[in-house]
This record gives structure tokens, C-alpha cells and sequence, in this order.
């Protein structure tokens, strides 16, 4: 039985008996966030972005002959917060509008839609979620094609305070994406490669060690199954340790470095067993300076089907200065590489490496709006081929309007 299923009625009856808990309960399950709107137990978040006003320096990312073309996406998003009794309802709704003047193909609308609830029912809080995306983004930093993919997630799970600071939870989710027919890469249609449905558990515990720092460990099992290619089926499970550190705390964010083995059903795919990591780590320096990092390393999917898997680990880092009251500068930088693990390729010729570093100059003209200008250079360089590389250069303008949450 499919998770969506479960998740769908399961979350109509949690919201049902909403109300009747809420007699019960007096506590909600998480403090709506002050965003300005609000009416009675319904708190509203707009915002609009107009990004990326200027020059796409190479608009397919090309190795050679790049095409350029002016661009700009409008992206309006709405956060709806609902917090009657122990409940906390979240919907969250974006739309990006791309526009390019010459190259109409890359024009399109993206699509995604979010809903999740929280429940606070004395030590036990259940939870559910659901979202759906349709969209012709880049999907990741191997497929530089904009191609039209719909997403589909759902979970659910339950959190229990055993003991004080120690709890213990468990959760269930599916994602799905599906490829419009006719999308293809380099030659390979992306619906009979990627089309592909993934279930997980997970399920831990975790202690407070401080105030302000969490333990979990959790145990993952996973399934992946291809609509069009059941021969790059999988399973896998992971152990993760994972340190959490309050927004609060001196250092916020979390990290986790684990364990994962992963096993195709295709005597072509080698099996993984090794390291995976999820680091995103930040902390603020005399009011004014923030710096943030990150470290990722997972195995994910490629369109290829003859190197149908890579590794993919990747460092990132960036400064926020807030000069003044109206002006802020943002440094960014990173790093991936792809590993492609395919008895094929040899060790001269199986990685991908994608840098990309930029500015964003801006300046604040009210409360709620602000300006900027920014500088993006990105670029992929490969072993595998010499026209999987390219370079791109960009100086462009934001413009955000929005009431933070």
C-alpha cells in the first residue's frame, strides 16, 4: 500500500479532531511565527521576488558557442499559518514566472505546493505532510537541460517525550518524480532513466545534551523502485548520528555523518558501503558578521545509463556583513564532485567537478523591500568528456519584497 494512502485520510482525521483536542490541550503545538498578518489563529507571510534581472552568459550551459539572453524571474510566495489549540497548520505556496526575450523554449512557469501539520498532544505529537511541484528547473548539477518534472512527497510520523530530554520518534515517507515524455539529456530520456518512486522509515531517539544541543540517532530503511527501468532498482539503510544546535545557541544548525549500504538489483551497479554526510553549520559574529558552512556527501542517480550512480560530496561556505543599517554584502563559494562508479570508466575518467562562487551587494529601501545587485560564476569541469564542461558569468539584479517570518 502506498504511503499517499495512509497519509491523505490519516491527516483529515488528525485535522478533525483538532478542535476536540484543543479542549484538552490549551498549549499550542509551536508558536506561529510574527509575520505581521494576523487574523485570530490565522497568520499570513507574502512575499515576491524579481531575481535574476539581466544577462544569461551561456543559457544551456555550453562548453562551446555558449548563447546568451536577457532574463529575469518573477517568484511570488505565500506562507499560511494556522495555530488553533494543539494544532500548528503550515501551507506554503510558490510560483516562479521565467522569462527569456529570444530563446522562448527556456521560458516556463514552476509550480510547488506544501502543506504540514503539527500536533501537540502532551508528550506525543504526531505530524503529516504532503507537497507537490511542477516545475522546469534544472533538477541538479548534472542535467543542465530545463526540462518539465512533477514531484510528489507525503509523511507522517510520531514524536514521544519519553523521559525529560529523551524522546523517541518515528517516521514514513514517499517521494516521486516523473519526467513529461519526450524530455531528454545527451540523448537519454529522462522519464525512462529517473521516473522513479522512494519509500523510507526512519526511526530513533534522541537526548538534549544542553539547553541548546540535541543527540538523535536514527536508523533508515529505504526502497527505490523505476517506473521504466526496474532493473536500477535499490535498497538501502542508513545509521545517522546527528547534532542539532538551537538557533539560540552560540552555533546553530546541525550535523551528520553516517552510514550507508546501498544495493542495486543490477549486477552492472557496485553496491556502496561508506560515509554520507549533512552539515549545515552557521554562527554570527559581533552582531554583524554571520558565516555559514556546509559539507554534503550522498549517492544519487544519473540520467547515464552507463554510469547510472554517483557520489556526490560537496563543500560550501558563505559570509553575510550587515554594513549598516540599509546595506549588506553576501560572499558565497563551493565545491562539488561527482564520482561516477561504473566498472566502465577508470580512475582518470570517472569525475565531474561544479564550483560556483557570487556577491550579492544589497541595499534595504524600506522595511520590507530590499535591492540587489549580484555576480554569480559557475561552471563544471569533466573527465568523462570534454563537452560535459562548461563556464558561466552573470551580474544581475534582485528585487525582494516580503514580510519575514
Amino acid at each position: 500500500m502506498r504511503l499517499s494512502s495512509i497519509v491523505l485520510p490519516a491527516a483529515l482525521a488528525l485535522l478533525a479532531a483538532g478542535p476536540a483536542a484543543a479542549q484538552q490541550s490549551q498549549a499550542p503545538a509551536t508558536d506561529a511565527p510574527d509575520t505581521g498578518i494576523h487574523f485570530g489563529p490565522l497568520s499570513l507571510s507574502p512575499s515576491i521576488l524579481v531575481r535574476g534581472i539581466g544577462r544569461d552568459n551561456n543559457v544551456f550551459n555550453e562548453e562551446t558557442n555558449p548563447k546568451s539572453d536577457w532574463t529575469a524571474t518573477i517568484s511570488p510566495k505565500l506562507d499560511v499559518f494556522l495555530t488553533p489549540g494543539p494544532m500548528r497548520l503550515t501551507y506554503t505556496t510558490t510560483t516562479d514566472y521565467v522569462w527569456y526575450q529570444t530563446y522562448a523554449s527556456e521560458r516556463g512557469t514552476n509550480v510547488g505546493n506544501g502543506l504540514h501539520a503539527d500536533f501537540a498532544f502532551g508528550p506525543f505529537k504526531p505530524s503529516l505532510g504532503a507537497s507537490v511541484g511542477n516545475s522546469r528547473d534544472r533538477i541538479n548539477r548534472e542535467i543542465d537541460v530545463r526540462a518539465r518534472h512533477r514531484t510528489y512527497g507525503y509523511n507522517g510520523g510520531l514524536d514521544v517525550q519519553l523521559f525529560e530530554g529523551v524522546s523517541a520518534s518515528v517516521n514514513a515517507r514517499e517521494s516521486k518524480i516523473a519526467f513529461d515524455p519526450g524530455a531528454e539529456f545527451r540523448g537519454q530520456a529522462l522519464d525512462t532513466a529517473l521516473n522513479s518512486t522512494t519509500d523510507a522509515i526512519d526511526a530513533g531517539g534522541g537526548v538534549a545534551l544542553t539547553p541548546l544541543t540535541t543527540l538523535r540517532l536514527t536508523y533508515t530503511r529505504e526502497r527505490t523502485r523505476f517506473e521504466f527501468a526496474p532493473e536500477r532498482n535499490s535498497e538501502s539503510y542508513r545509521v545517522t548520528p546527528t547534532v542539532t544546535f538551537s538557533p539560540l545557541a552560540v552555533l546553530s544548525g546541525s550535523a551528520s555523518v553516517g552510514y550507508r549500504h546501498f544495493t542495486s538489483h543490477s549486477p552492472k551497479v557496485p553496491d556502496y558501503a561508506g560515509l554520507v554526510s549533512a552539515v549545515t553549520l552557521a554562527t554570527t559574529a559581533f552582531g554583524r558578521y554571520r558565516i555559514e558552512t556546509g559539507f554534503t556527501r550522498d549517492l544519487s542517480y544519473s540520467y547515464d545509463e552507463t554510469a547510472p550512480e554517483y557520489l556526490e560530496t560537496g563543500v560550501s561556505a558563505a559570509l553575510t556583513w550587515q554594513i549598516s543599517e540599509r546595506f549588506d554584502l553576501h560572499l558565497n563559494a563551493g565545491r562539488s564532485r561527482l564520482h561516477y562508479r561504473s566498472p566502465t570508466l577508470t580512475a582518470s575518467t570517472d569525475d565531474d567537478t561544479a564550483h560556483s562562487y557570487g556577491f550579492s551587494l544589497g541595499y534595504r529601501l524600506t522595511e520590507h523591500l530590499r535591492a540587489g545587485l549580484n555576480g554569480d560564476w559557475q561552471g563544471r569541469a569533466s573527465e568523462r568528456s570534454v563537452d560535459r564542461g562548461y563556464d558561466n558569468s552573470r551580474i544581475y539584479g534582485n528585487l525582494t519584497w516580503g514580510i519575514q517570518p
